[in-house]
């Protein structure tokens, strides 16, 4: 309406303007002259009147959107699998207290003390209104699958937005078919962890050959040490030591098995599971009934085992969650047991996906937003003392061992590979692991195994 008047009002004006001038022209008399000086001059006060209320009618749409998008008051939901050891839910909890600070958002963690729990909830929640808003997840295949089902929302202005924040690495690790998803709130790579006293004690150096690796396992076990931890409880432990003998053969290699590009009963495969059995038989692994997250913790403290393969994140939330001294803890780079493998290390990124039926999408995304930015993607890391995946965030809260486990990583060019858990179809890894564990446990049975584990691929690459 408003509009509407002052439009009238502009073309009232050019009107009387036009007749001022064709009178002009004319030369009429003084009286005409002044009768248009004022027709004029009220044209002129009410058009201005009509851009005043036009104005005010703006700016109240503007205020009326800015409370439309105030999600005050909102509390959203974020499933994970970290509620028993390791414990996340602080860190959470800590996420939610800044969002609520920062925009009156709060975010409710809701924990599964374990990862097969967590996984079978979040499915069924998904495809219903009662999917979390937020969820813990993991990258790549296992990603991939929940897009292809449509259960994730989009994130791909927020990457774009914060695109010059993040590597293009990690930002190719959430983006599938040009469409991004979820955001990572921290990194994490897998170093092996052996406790320093034992070592400062027995002479032994940080090995750079794997002939140099084997005699620290001799040496441990020659003074009643157990060299390595290793379990098949909760299943998905049993491919971390399977990934690192792959990638200490042929990287590419490891990269072809998990694309279903080469065979697991390719002999290079074959050989690096004589290494791993042969560390077996040669009594360097725990029993692999421990407990990862519990046993293996306490077992290193008290120096009934020297080392344990496990991701950066092990450090804070299970070593020192266990009471281990942080002297105690020192880290290397597992040495290729084929010199010609090169230097490589696995990669695990940490994603939190946007479900797709979130009840509070836009709040969410908000939030996600803030979470992505070098603030707020600091919060997490900043708690767990763990790599945040922005680079622009602070790192001064990092000890010692993770920022020696970065430099060695930068400094000399090791070339960064994805986790089993995310690098092949999902499918495959949920049956692989457990071919893994009979292969720990009975490890004469390599070839049965290797041909099982052709089936279990081939089954899925041929559909």
């Amino acid at each position: 309406m408003n509009s509407k008047k002052l439009m009238t009002g502009i073309i009232a004006l050019i009107l009387v303007i036009g007749v001022s001038v064709v009178f002009g022209a004319a030369g009429c008399a003084q009286e005409t002259g002044q009768a248009v000086e004022e027709a004029v001059e009220e044209a002129v006060e009410e058009t201005e009147q009509a851009a005043e209320e036009v104005q005010e009618a703006a700016e109240e749409a503007v205020e009326e959107a800015e409370e439309e998008l105030s999600y005050e008051g909102t509390v959203i939901t974020l499933m994970h699998d970290k509620g028993g050891n390791p414990n996340y839910q602080p860190y959470f909890e800590e996420m939610g207290a800044k969002t609520q600070e920062m925009f009156g958002i709060g975010i409710e963690p809701i924990p599964y003390p374990t990862t097969d729990v967590f996984i079978s909830t979040v499915r069924a929640a998904l495809p219903t209104e009662e999917a979390p808003d937020l969820f813990t997840w993991w990258s790549t295949y296992r990603m991939k699958e929940l897009i292809d089902q449509g259960l994730l929302a989009e994130t791909t202005d927020l990457w774009e937005k914060h695109k010059d924040e993040y590597s293009q690495g990690l930002i190719d690790g959430f983006t599938f078919d040009g469409k991004a998803y979820g955001f990572s709130y921290t990194q994490e790579y897998w170093p092996v962890w052996y406790n320093k006293e034992v070592f400062d004690r027995l002479g032994l150096e940080e090995p750079e050959t794997w002939d140099q690796f084997t005699a620290i396992c001799d040496t441990l076990l020659e003074n009643g040490i157990t060299p390595i931890a290793q379990t098949v409880q909760a299943r998905w432990p049993t491919f971390i030591w399977f990934e690192e003998m792959i990638i200490g053969q042929d990287p590419d290699l490891y990269v072809d098995l998990c694309e279903g590009k080469a065979k697991y009963s390719d002999p290079e495969v074959k050989e690096a599971f004589e290494v791993w059995k042969s560390m077996i038989e040669a009594g360097y692994f725990t029993d692999p009934g421990i407990d990862l997250f519990v046993d293996a913790a306490v077992m290193f403290n008290e120096e009934e085992v020297g080392m344990v393969l496990c991701g950066t994140w092990y450090y804070e939330s299970v070593f020192v969650a266990n009471g281990v001294p942080e002297e105690k803890i020192d880290s290397f780079i597992l040495p290729s047991h084929n010199p010609d493998a090169g230097l490589n290390v696995v990669l695990e990124m940490s994603p939190i996906a946007v479900s797709a039926n979130s009840q509070n999408l836009e709040a969410t995304l908000q939030v996600v937003d803030y979470l992505m930015s070098p603030e707020g993607n600091e919060i997490f890391a900043s708690q767990n003392r763990s790599y945040p995946s922005n680079t622009q965030s602070g790192t001064d809260f990092l000890p010692e061992v993770k920022v020696k486990v970065a430099d060695t990583i930068i400094n000399n060019g090791y070339r960064i590979l994805n986790r089993y858990w995310e690098a092949t179809p999902t499918p495959i890894c949920e049956e692989a692991v457990d071919k893994f564990a009979e292969f720990i446990t009975n490890p004469d049975q390599l070839d049965r195994i290797l041909q099982e584990l052709d089936t279990i691929a081939d089954n899925y690459w041929q559909q």
